[in-house]
């Protein structure tokens, strides 16, 4: 009925519509967060700040500050975000200020 390169076209065009589907749907969706704060030694203002996060659901990662002791008021965080590209956030240093 096909031949063998018919064949292998045919199922390289279905794998690459699946691939494609599953990426569509994929970026479809919208990005999961949760809200958590957060204390630690902010390397930047070099103190103590407390922080709360929008996390990643499925992998804890922060994608945004929403707010930070850092700031007045909190709500105003305008510095670079360093907080969000480091691995690990470094710990307290004696008491943490309230948010």
């Amino acid at each position: 009925m096909w031949d063998l390169g018919t064949a292998i076209l045919i199922i390289v065009g279905l794998g690459t519509g699946l691939v494609l589907l599953v990426w569509a749907v994929s970026i479809s969706f919208p990005t999961v967060t949760r809200i958590v704060p957060r204390s630690f030694w902010c390397p930047v203002q070099g103190r103590n700040v407390t922080a709360e996060f929008q996390e990643a659901a499925w992998d804890g990662k922060p994608v945004e500050v929403n707010r930070c002791s850092a700031f007045s008021p909190s709500q105003a965080v305008t510095c670079t975000k360093v907080c969000l590209r480091l691995e690990k956030l470094p710990l307290v240093r004696g008491s943490a200020p309230p948010l």
